[in-house]
């Protein structure tokens, strides 16, 4: 055989393995990009999230959202249709940042009419580079752009892992506890005392300023936020201040952060409260919540009771803060609280 026509021949079995493989996962397409799964389970995992996001966002059924990181997975959809009506999906980011939300919110709001959004407000997703993410992200499963989706399927991981997976399971059909289900970590873990591995109670460092990060915060909610706001003025957004423990407030007061940390509270609340369709809550003195050790895993994080209790709440309206006077005082429990756990050195307070 001629060296011409075996290079011919092998240009052409490359190619069609390419072509091949490409067909392969386009039809079974794992993590529902193109449509969704009907006869397999999608490998849906806080291990896969930043791809299985780029599915539920715009193929899933919804007319509402709950955003934000980790401290957000626990959330129940199917409890939030029944107290707050309309059908809800996570779009959780673990560890994610203002950018990683405005991915998924945006992408949302192209494919879905959105009516609410419940969004955690975290104060550590604000102080990131514009373009930061918590992890790496296939942005080509985010764009409109169909032709750099060969990246997902000629995925190394995709082609030797999840379409393994899913053709695990094929025969089965997801249902709609996915919803409640995708992400959550509750029941893996241990709360009480055990929360505090990651906490620390020794004297303050030096203090950043206050306005260390009022500019990155700043920055991050007039590119990632309010022009979502905006431009949608018939959705309603409620954004929450999230009840990390008291522990975790002691821990930025040790590393020389809380005073920075405090100001964004006040920062985001003067900028988001001026919106009609806006409302916004904190969670963060809720004392039989933070002051107890019982419903933490670590510092930051609670258990999913909280959440559902957090659900509860915002169906009935109350810890909204309708003025600033309001935060400024939750602020300052949260000051005396870490100042009076640096003082002691210890953890004072409920937990087993």
């Amino acid at each position: 055989m001629k060296k011409k026509t075996w290079a011919l021949l092998c240009l052409t079995a490359i190619i069609g393995a390419f072509v091949s493989l490409s067909a392969l996962v386009i039809a079974i397409d794992p993590f529902q990009v193109y449509r969704l799964a009907t006869h397999y389970m999608p490998p849906i995992d806080n291990t896969t999230q930043v791809y299985a996001n780029a599915g539920i966002v715009r193929n899933y059924d919804y007319d509402s959202i709950v955003v934000g990181t980790s401290v957000t997975e626990n959330f129940r959809p199917s409890q939030m249709d029944a107290l707050l009506g309309g059908r809800f999906i996570k779009l959780c980011s673990s560890a994610g940042t203002a950018y990683n939300h405005a991915l998924l919110l945006n992408l949302a709001f192209d494919t879905h009419e959105i009516r609410r959004v419940i969004y955690g407000l975290d104060v550590y997703s604000f102080i990131a580079e514009l373009t930061e993410t918590g992890c790496e992200v296939p942005f080509y499963l985010y764009d409109h752009n169909p032709f750099n989706d060969a990246q997902y399927w000629l995925n190394r991981s995709v082609l030797g892992s999840f379409l393994p997976r899913c053709l695990h399971t094929w025969g089965q059909r997801q249902d709609d506890s996915i919803r409640d289900s995708m992400y959550s970590w509750k029941g893996s873990d241990n709360y009480g005392l055990s929360a505090l591995y990651n906490a620390h109670f020794s004297p303050a460092a030096p203090m950043r300023p206050a306005d260390a990060d009022v500019a990155k915060a700043l920055a991050n909610l007039n590119a990632h936020v309010l022009p979502l706001i905006t431009a949608h003025p018939e959705t309603q957004f409620d954004f929450f201040f999230p009840p990390y423990s008291a522990a975790e407030w002691s821990t930025m007061q040790a590393k020389g952060t809380l005073e920075s940390m405090l100001t964004l509270r006040g920062v985001c609340y003067d900028v988001l409260s001026q919106y009609d369709n806006v409302t916004v809550y904190d969670f963060s003195t809720r004392e039989d919540w933070v002051l107890n050790l019982d419903n933490y895993k670590d510092t930051l994080h609670y258990g999913a009771w909280i959440n559902d209790a957090i659900v509860e709440e915002i169906a009935a309206g109350r810890f909204a803060v309708r003025e600033r006077a309001q935060l400024d005082a939750a602020t300052t429990q949260l000051r005396t609280w870490a100042n009076a756990l640096i003082a002691a050195g210890r953890w004072l307070y409920q937990g087993s």
